[in-house]
Order: C-alpha cells, then structure tokens, then sequence
C-alpha cells in the first residue's frame, strides 16, 4: 500500500540538509500524491519545500524527537499523534539512536526506515547518492534526474526588499562567501578580496554574505578592500538566500552551507576546496566548478585538518585560476 504521510528526519547543518534534495525528489517521483515532511533544523530545511519537492519542514527541537532515542520515552499526547500520524517514517541518525525506529514504531507508524546519516568513514561516495540509495533500496524513491531547486514566490519577494534596501535591484550581482563552518575550510580572505575587487571592474556589483560562523571571515575580507566596500548581507535565512543567488550572475565560496544551495539553484558557482572531500561533499548542481591543488594529503582527517599550519591544499589554489574558471561564465 502506498503512504499518504511520510516523514523524513534529517537534522544537521545547512549543506547536510540540502543534500536531502534529491532523496526528496525521488520519493516525489515515486509517490507523487503523498504528502511528504521533513523533520530537522526548520530553517535549513524549508527550500525543500517547493513544487516537485515537500510539502513541510518540521523543527526538530521541542519535538519529543530526541526523548525517541531513549529506551523508555515518555512523550506527551501531541507527539505520540504527531509521529504516529505519518504512515512511513525515514529516520537518517546516528548509529547510537537505534531506539529511535523502535520508537517510532511504537507511536502508531507503519513503516519505518532508519540510516546512517553519512557514507562510512573513509569511503569515496558522496553524501547526497548515500540518502538517496538508502530511500531506493526499500523501494521510496523512482530513479531519474535530478531537477534544479526551484525557487518559491515567497522567497524571490524577500530577495527583492533585500536588493532594494541596498539600491541594487538591476545589477549584475557577484555573490562572495568567505566563511564556512570552519577557518580551516575557508580559502584566503585576500584571494577573496581580490576575486570582488577585479570581478567589479569587470561590471559585476559584488555583494558578500555572512553567516554566524562567517564573521572574521568577511570582516578580513573587507580589510582587503578599498573603498566603496561592497554591501554586506547577514544572516539572512536559507529561503531568503535562494531568492538572493537566483539573482546573482556568479557565487564564489568555499565548502559551505551557502555555496550547496547556490549549486542546487542551477546558479553558477564557483567551490575552493582544500581539506575536505570533493567525493563525498562537493556541492551538486549543473554548472558547479570545484578547484583544488590535488595535494596527496588532502582530502585529511577533521583532526589533522584543524591542526595543520601551512594549509598548504588551500594556498595552492590562485585568485588566477578562480578568476579564469569565473570568465568562463560569464
């Protein structure tokens, strides 16, 4: 029998939850009346929430959702009917949650699924094709490609009062993205600068964008720069950011969050790479260039990634060779 609810629980950062979009394509491919939510972090997940995509995004917190991986839960009467009102149940967690599907059992689901919420350490596949492939192996997803992310109404108006407070309503704009979850991702605030400073002779108006974790980032980006330096977007939601980049001729960044959903939009976008891995983590999407130097110690363990000084794998990647891969699209 085919589900009418289903849930999907994906919690994690920005580019974890975005990665879920072609698992939530497939399902909508598969069981195309279904009313399909997702369950994490609400705000990373709700541009998934589109035509040919979801039709909810759920908070995580205060759900009762962490209270399911205990091995006596006790949930309130609203939880238990929120979790049990879903004929299938997809739960992406972490290995020591294994009370969590028993849980949800228990709470009136009638089919539930839990994954690993990553390939296994070490492996060369990409995040995205492990959702995916664990959906098609108990038959929820349909094969087929993969749509760009659309961008919804709601989003393009709140893109639209942010370019207009900044009397950049008709420019070609350059989205510039300095931070990302860790310094020791980010690629050097002077290339960025440079990237802003030469792109801008050329006729693009550069705008940078800062999140939480992305202020010493823009800030020493800003520093690079003489003036005018241009606008600085902050902390603008998910939503509000796919309205932004649909805007936006070119997106430079590194591996981050932003730069995932820049890609998913079909945006042109532009990745550094040094520490991580481009097989498991590069961004997805049809006009995505990922450079990096290629060195023979990256991609490295969180570990040696966090306590190696010469951050030699970012180094080697030119304001040059990002420049070069820029003109190509534009």
């Amino acid at each position: 029998m085919e589900p009418r609810r289903m849930l999907i629980i994906r919690t994690g950062g920005l580019g974890d939850s975005l990665l879920l979009w072609p698992a939530v394509t497939a399902v909508r491919r598969r069981f195309p009346a279904a009313h399909i939510s997702l369950m994490g972090a609400r705000a990373r997940l709700l541009p998934l929430v589109c035509p040919g995509g979801a039709d909810a995004a759920h908070e995580g917190e205060g759900s009762g959702l962490h209270l399911l991986m205990s091995a006596q839960p006790v949930l309130s009467l609203e939880a238990q009917r929120f979790f049990g009102g879903f004929d299938t149940v997809v739960a992406f967690s972490a290995a020591s949650d294994n009370q969590l599907a028993e849980n949800l059992s228990l709470c009136g689901a009638a089919e539930v699924h839990a994954f690993l919420p990553l390939p296994p350490a070490g492996e060369p596949r990409h995040l995205a094709d492990h959702l995916l492939d664990a959906l098609r192996g108990v038959d929820l997803a349909r094969e087929g490609q993969t749509p760009p992310l659309p961008v919804t109404a709601a989003a393009r108006e709140a893109a639209a009062r942010r370019l207009g407070e900044l009397g950049l309503e008709n420019r070609e704009l350059l989205a510039i993205l300095p931070g990302s979850g860790s310094a020791a991702k980010n690629w050097d605030a002077a290339h960025f600068a440079t990237m802003a400073a030469t792109l801008r002779e050329e006729g693009l108006a550069p705008i940078l964008f800062e999140g939480p974790a992305d202020r010493a980032a823009v800030a020493e980006t800003l520093a690079h720069l003489r003036p005018p330096t241009p606008p600085v977007l902050r902390d603008d939601p998910p939503l509000t950011l796919s309205g932004l980049f649909e805007r936006c001729r070119l997106v430079i960044g590194n591996d981050s969050g932003p730069t995932h959903l820049a890609a998913l939009l079909g945006r042109p976008t532009l990745v550094v790479f040094g520490p991580t891995d481009p097989r498991r983590y590069a961004p997805r999407g049809a006009r995505v260039v990922v450079l990096r130097a290629g060195l023979p110690c990256s991609p490295c363990a969180d570990e040696q990634m966090h306590d190696c000084p010469e951050r030699e794998c970012l180094r080697r990647v030119t304001p040059a060779e990002v420049l070069e891969a820029a003109r190509r699209f534009l």
